[in-house]
């Protein structure tokens, strides 16, 4: 049985964050974050999967990443990340790009805020992902966005404690 609590979100006028609680350590909990490897088997909803997955950890780099559905169309994105603090918090901003990660005009980009703080062998993860505008932000929602990352972290939730048991 999977020890974690249930997801909660909440969804504001420009913004709307996940947050969970997870009981695995918060280093372990950055790398999934941050480590293409992880990634690739937990960040996109199903039937999706992630093909590839580059990742240039540091201000300025790049996570690129393609989410191919079942009938084999890919759906390439890309975050450049602003802030990173080892392994307590995650920002970067993202959209939807092509295949050399060059962003898709006309699509949203947001700006996503992670953090982990652990508490007692737990880490507690808030996303937060705020856009430029009400607009933007219902564009998202509608695109399945929030609803994408609330399956995403039921994998997450199954894959950290699947890396605890090996």
């Amino acid at each position: 049985m999977f020890d974690y609590q249930s997801l909660s979100t909440r969804i504001g006028e420009q913004d709307f964050v996940v947050e969970r609680q997870f009981n695995v350590p918060r280093a372990l909990m950055f790398q999934v974050f941050t480590q293409p490897e992880h990634l690739k088997r937990w960040w996109a909803p199903a039937p999706y999967t992630i093909p590839v997955c580059t990742i240039d950890l540091r201000p300025g780099g790049i996570w690129h990443y393609c989410m191919r559905s079942p009938e084999g169309d890919d759906h390439w994105s890309r975050s450049v990340y602003n802030e990173i603090v080892r392994p307590e918090k995650l920002v970067y901003s993202s959209t939807f790009a092509d295949e050399h990660a060059n962003p898709i005009e006309g699509v949203p980009e947001h700006l996503a805020t992670v953090t982990f703080t652990e508490e007692g062998g737990t880490t507690h993860v808030s996303a937060r992902f705020q856009f430029t505008t009400t607009a933007a932000l219902k564009v998202a929602i509608n695109m399945g966005m929030m609803q994408g990352m609330s399956t995403t972290w039921d994998y997450l939730a199954v894959y950290v404690q699947e890396l605890q048991a090996e």
